[in-house]
C-alpha cells in the first residue's frame, strides 16, 4: 500500500465517526447561542487534527496483539474500531476547547 492509498483509506474509515463527533460539536454550538462561530470551527479543527495523530499513533505504534481486535475490517462494509476509539478520545479534548472563555 502506498502512502496515498494509506491517507485514503484512513480518511474512508475515519469519516464516519468525525462525522457523528462533528454533529456533536454543532449541537452544542447551537445549545450555547452565545459561542461565537470561530471557537466551533476551532474546535473541529482540534478534533480533526488529534483524532488523525490518534489513529496514525494506533496503526503504526499499536500493540501486535490488538491488531485483530481494532484494525480495519472490510465485511460488509469498510469500518474501523480504532477510528471509533480515535474520535472518541479525541472529542473530549474539542469540547473543552470548544467551551473554553464561556461564562456561566
Amino acid at each position: 500500500m502506498t502512502g496515498a492509498e494509506f491517507a485514503i483509506v484512513l480518511a474512508w474509515v475515519l469519516l464516519p465517526p468525525m462525522g457523528l463527533a462533528i454533529a456533536v460539536l454543532v449541537g452544542l454550538h447551537r445549545r450555547n447561542a452565545g459561542r461565537p462561530v470561530g471557537r466551533t470551527v476551532g474546535a473541529v479543527l482540534v478534533l480533526v487534527v488529534t483524532s488523525a495523530c490518534i489513529a496514525l499513533g494506533l496503526v503504526v505504534a499499536g500493540p501486535p496483539g490488538l491488531g485483530r481486535y481494532i484494525g480495519i475490517r472490510d465485511t460488509p462494509v469498510m469500518w474501523a474500531p480504532f477510528a471509533f476509539i480515535a474520535v472518541g478520545l479525541a472529542l473530549p479534548v474539542a469540547i473543552w476547547w470548544a467551551s473554553r472563555g464561556l461564562k456561566s
